[in-house]
Parts: C-alpha cells; sequence; structure tokens
C-alpha cells in the first residue's frame, strides 16, 4: 500500500496536465477562428487572425490588411500586371468592388466528388469604371486581391461583415448615379441655354418672323446637329416655335441611326436596343445614350411627332420598330 498511493498521485498530477494541455489546445484553436466587429472612426472593422477589413465612409474606401494575401493590380487598357504576395496592405475604392467567399474544395482521384478541405478564399475585385465614368473618362486601373486559406467559420462570420458592406456599397454606388444624373441634367440645360442663346440678343423678339425666317433659323440648327452627328436622315420631321427654335425633331437614317430633339435635349446614335410606343398624341423613343451600361440599362426617352395625324404617328412607329427590330436580330438556340 506504500506504493501505491505515490503512484496515484503521479496519475493524478498526470491527468490535470494533460487536461490542462488539452483545454490550453482547445483555447488556442477557438483563438484562431475568433472574430470581432467594431466601430471605428467613421467605419467599422472586421479583425480576423489574419486579415482585417475595414470601411471608410467619409474616402467611400475599403482597407485590407492581410498577413499572407495575392494581390494584383493592372493599368487599363494595356498595363503590365503588378502582383505582390505575402503581407499586404490595401485600399480599395468601395465605387465598383466585388466581394466574393467561396468553400475551397478538392478532388479524390480523377471521378471523385470535390471535398471540401476545411478552407475558404476571399476575392475583393475593383476597377474604377464606375468613377471615371462620372469625370467623363474611361476606366483606368484594375486590382484583385486574394486570401486564401481562410478557415470556414472565419469566412462564414466574414460573409455576414460582406453583406453588410455589400449593402453600404449599393447605397454609395446609388448616390454616384444621382450625381451623374444632376451633371447630365446640367449639360443638357447648358445646350439649351447654348441654343437659346443663338438667337441675337439684339433682335426685337416683339417682331414676328415669317414662315421662311423661321424654316432657315430651324434648317441651321438641325445642319448644326447633323454635322456633328457624321449622318444625315432621309427622313425628317420637325416642329419648331415662333421664332424658328426646334420643338422636336426625329432626322432618321436608313441604317438606324437617328438624330433625336425634344425637352431641349438632343441624341444622335443608332437605335439599338430602343423602344418606340405612343403617348397619347406624341410618340416616345427611348435610346441608349452615351451613359448607357449593361450596369445602369435605363433608356433617355425623347416625345417627338406632337401634332401630327395618328396615322402618319402609326407609319413612324412601324418604320422605327423593323430598324429596331434589324438591329437586336433574335438568336434562335438549337434544339
Amino acid at each position: 500500500m506504500t506504493g501505491f498511493f505515490p503512484l496515484l498521485w503521479w496519475a493524478l498530477v498526470g491527468a490535470s496536465v494533460l487536461g490542462a494541455v488539452v483545454y490550453l489546445f482547445m483555447e488556442y484553436q477557438a483563438y484562431l477562428l475568433r472574430t470581432s466587429v467594431t466601430s471605428v472612426p467613421g467605419g467599422l472593422r472586421f479583425t480576423a487572425q489574419g486579415f482585417s477589413v475595414e470601411s471608410r465612409h467619409s474616402s467611400k474606401e475599403i482597407k485590407v490588411i492581410a498577413k499572407n494575401g495575392a494581390y494584383a493590380r493592372q493599368a487599363l487598357p494595356n498595363g503590365e500586371e503588378e502582383l505582390q504576395a505575402g503581407a499586404v496592405t490595401v485600399t480599395l475604392s468601395a465605387i465598383g468592388l466585388q466581394i466574393e467567399v467561396s468553400r475551397i474544395s478538392v478532388k479524390e482521384g480523377d471521378a471523385g466528388d470535390p471535398v471540401p478541405t476545411g478552407f475558404s478564399r476571399i476575392v475583393f475585385s475593383a476597377i474604377d469604371e464606375k468613377l471615371r465614368k462620372t469625370q467623363g473618362k474611361p476606366a483606368s486601373e484594375r486590382s484583385q486581391l486574394k486570401l486564401d486559406r481562410v478557415p470556414d467559420s472565419i469566412a462564414t462570420d466574414f460573409q455576414q461583415f460582406a453583406n453588410g458592406l455589400r449593402a453600404w456599397i449599393d447605397k454609395v454606388e446609388q448616390q454616384l448615379e444621382a450625381q451623374l444624373a444632376a451633371q447630365r441634367q446640367r449639360e443638357q440645360e447648358t445646350a439649351a441655354a447654348a441654343l437659346v442663346s443663338q438667337i441675337d440678343p439684339k433682335e426685337d423678339t416683339s417682331i414676328p418672323l415669317n414662315e421662311a425666317e423661321r424654316e432657315e433659323r430651324a434648317g441651321g440648327q438641325i445642319d448644326k446637329w447633323r454635322a456633328a452627328a457624321g449622318f444625315k436622315g432621309t427622313s425628317t420631321e420637325v416642329s419648331f416655335d415662333a421664332r424658328g427654335q426646334i420643338v422636336w425633331l426625329i432626322d432618321l437614317h436608313p441604317s438606324g441611326k437617328v438624330i433625336l430633339h425634344a425637352n431641349n435635349r438632343t441624341f444622335h446614335g443608332s437605335l439599338k436596343g430602343a423602344t418606340v410606343s405612343g403617348i397619347g398624341t406624341e410618340m416616345e423613343i427611348a435610346v441608349r445614350d452615351d451613359y448607357w451600361s449593361e450596369e445602369d440599362p435605363r433608356l433617355v426617352t425623347f416625345r417627338v411627332l406632337g401634332g401630327t395625324a395618328p396615322e402618319n404617328r402609326r407609319a413612324w412607329k412601324e418604320r422605327l420598330e423593323l430598324l429596331i427590330q434589324s438591329l437586336n436580330p433574335v438568336v434562335h438556340q438549337p434544339r
């Protein structure tokens, strides 16, 4: 019995030490997978072992700090791609930013199903096309940051944070679209003011113009628009006021190009993707202007042919619809 108690004591000590080691190991594993979202001045910060992502609301940027990442950056249109791997600190514009979280799987054998690895990949992709569009310039840069081997549990927590970022980014981009629309409106008002300024300020507007004088003034403006467009329509209808200022115009070329003017706005370009509809005693034509894109597919509308005969509007509508259909052929899928 004398030797039993020391043996028991050492067994208890060993079990205690083993339990402590297991506990510390489990705590360390939990520490490695721990994430947090904290408020910082002007934004939020997601923090995990290995990386952090911070939103900066005032500057509309996202800052990513990672111990191990792959960052690629390329000047457009044909610049060489710059690569950086390892510890990275990257600041990306929120406008035009896409964030993707995906699970990493591997195949076991040639015909085996993909097997989850327990890790995920986070990819930040950015292009400055939307931001540069407000400046009337083409995209100048794109970049991509990849974070590989992110534990799935951390990736799941980050996905929730990224969903919040997506809502904020959408709001920022909507504000940008509103600014772009306001800029477009200012440009249209400037063009309308320039059109009005063509009337001699010394001209006595109380003296009426005869029909020939009004037609000459309207014809001069049409000639300027045709010169800017680079083509002359073969089917034309126009309405002008008592001073020869054009109220609406449609100048159609057989190729499907058109010059439109209504409500102090002017368009020249293709009818591809356009729509035509009758609105009361007018015809509404919606076209793709210079700001149209797949991301913002809204069309700009022009109401023309107001005051003309219904059969005339129907004839124009049929003619335009045929041209639009020829520019947008239906692709038949093979059976």
